[in-house]
């Protein structure tokens, strides 16, 4: 069973959001599998991926907020900055401590997902369908 299931429920009905929601979930589940198998070197470029791929995502929902006027774009993009920081620093003090991943920390990156998808991108997907954004 993946560490995050990622269903229909969780859509936002956008399919670029969508879709890279559904590479976050990857690579997340990629990180939890790493971690299980104790492969320290592969969770850090998996990480690392996993930046990459949020500053992506991001910069798309804020395009889309930006362009169509999203009422929620201030802190919905204060949310993201903070996750974001959050989780290049983490990266960074694990690489200079030598350190891998906790399942703690592993759970913080679930949780937040399913926050921020419940209490912002649902209502910012919403938002974007009715001004035709598919």
């Amino acid at each position: 069973m993946p560490f995050i299931e990622f269903t229909d429920s969780e859509k936002v009905n956008v399919e670029s959001i969508d879709q890279q929601h559904l590479t976050i979930v990857g690579l997340i589940n990629k990180i939890h599998s790493e971690f299980s198998a104790n492969k320290k070197q592969g969770v850090m470029s998996t990480l690392q991926n996993l930046i990459d791929e949020l500053e992506i995502h991001f910069e798309n929902e804020e395009r889309y907020m930006k362009e169509f006027h999203y009422p929620g774009y201030i802190s919905h993009k204060l949310e993201h900055d903070r996750f974001y920081n959050q989780i290049v620093n983490t990266t960074d003090m694990l690489k200079k401590e030598h350190h891998n991943i906790s399942l703690e920390q592993l759970e913080g990156l679930r949780r937040w997902f399913f926050n921020h998808l419940d209490f912002n991108d649902k209502k910012c997907g919403e938002f974007l369908r009715s001004k035709g954004i598919n």
